[in-house]
């Protein structure tokens, strides 16, 4: 009986000492920096084009989290992107896309990285897999992605991914110009690099 009891009592250390062990947790804060950039690309009847925003907003963060369950690095925060910053190379095609988004009530594009959780890992480079959230002239959609990050060095780091979305998730109809003529397809891909500064780091 007083085995018994002993075994009971040493399993039950074994069970917390590992539930200590596996509270653990390290957080990594990234800062978004300005020489991130987001690109549109997309197709009219005839011919392509593509549209790219140069990020400005850096009050925005992202956070990087050790998740000691899974034993997986998890990725989340939000970006905020101004739609008039968006540069198409051609006047006429900036003015139809910030018309398109309408852009004077909705200025900002919004992107949330909901849940990125890390899939592969080799090195100074992670693919992680998730869903992240877009908020865009006034519509919510989201979407199943993949990125990389790649660490740089110590400081800093770069998280990338590409995705296609379309007009009509949001409820917009994309631009047409000469009684329909010239008509922009509905479908886009939306690449995007974030420049990450480190800023923060704990370990609990």
């Amino acid at each position: 009986m007083i085995h018994r009891k002993s075994l009971i009592g040493l399993w039950i250390l074994c069970f917390l000492g590992n539930s200590f062990a596996l509270g653990s947790e390290i957080t990594r804060l990234w800062n978004v920096t300005s020489k991130s950039s987001l690109e549109i690309q997309g197709t009219t009847n005839v011919n392509s084009f593509g549209c790219l925003s140069v990020y400005e907003n850096s009050a925005d963060m992202i956070h990087e989290r050790w998740d000691p369950y899974s034993e997986k690095w998890e990725i989340f925060g939000s970006i905020y992107l101004g739609v008039a910053q968006f540069d198409c190379n051609n006047r006429i095609m900036n003015n139809d896309f910030r018309n398109t988004l309408n852009y004077e009530r909705y200025p900002e594009i919004k992107v949330e990285f909901l849940h990125l959780k890390e899939v592969v890992s080799r090195g100074r480079q992670r693919k992680a897999e998730g869903w992240v959230e877009v908020t865009m002239a006034g519509s919510v959609h989201r979407y199943f992605m993949q990125s990389d990050l790649f660490f740089i060095d110590d400081r800093y780091s770069v998280l990338r991914g590409s995705h296609v979305f379309k007009f009509s998730d949001f409820g917009l109809v994309p631009p047409q110009k000469g009684f329909g003529m010239v008509r922009v397809n509905d479908e886009i891909t939306v690449s995007f690099e974030l420049i990450l500064e480190q800023v923060a780091f704990s370990e609990n």
